[in-house]
């Protein structure tokens, strides 16, 4: 089984959306989070802040386990997901092939906008009792 992360990014009061690259292969074109493949020998957070740095060019000060995860089928492959919400440095974005475009939003406008094929109120509740506790 593949593991990987998954990390909502958060600076200022806001959280990061970026909209995907649009090709078939990557499920065409939405709204979502930095996401990426755990490399053999690295932990989850030190995945997160490779990944963070690989598409969006900002470094991470705080990485929070969400302690919620999810199991899918990709290209043929099982993964498990692992769930982060990050913080990250004042920082001049830039985006890497994987993203055309990024806007900072609070939580509504944020969960409302990306694609996520689970509970967009129970992804709410997490994101805001995590926020809560840091």
């Amino acid at each position: 089984m593949r593991k990987k992360i998954l990390s909502f990014i958060f600076r200022k009061g806001k959280f990061l959306a970026l909209r995907n690259n649009p090709h078939p292969e990557h499920g065409g074109d939405f709204w979502f989070v930095v996401t990426g493949s755990v490399e053999k020998g690295e932990s989850n957070e030190d995945a997160v802040k490779r990944e963070i740095k690989e598409e969006i060019n900002l470094n991470t000060e705080k990485v929070i386990d969400l302690n919620q995860s999810s199991t899918y089928e990709w290209n043929g492959e099982q993964c498990k997901e692992e769930n982060f919400l990050s913080f990250v440095k004042q920082g001049e974005i830039s985006l890497n092939e994987e993203n055309v475009e990024y806007r900072w939003l609070d939580l509504e406008d944020f969960v409302n906008l990306i694609r996520w094929d689970e509970d967009k109120n129970l992804l709410k509740e997490i994101l805001r009792r995590a926020l809560n506790e840091t």
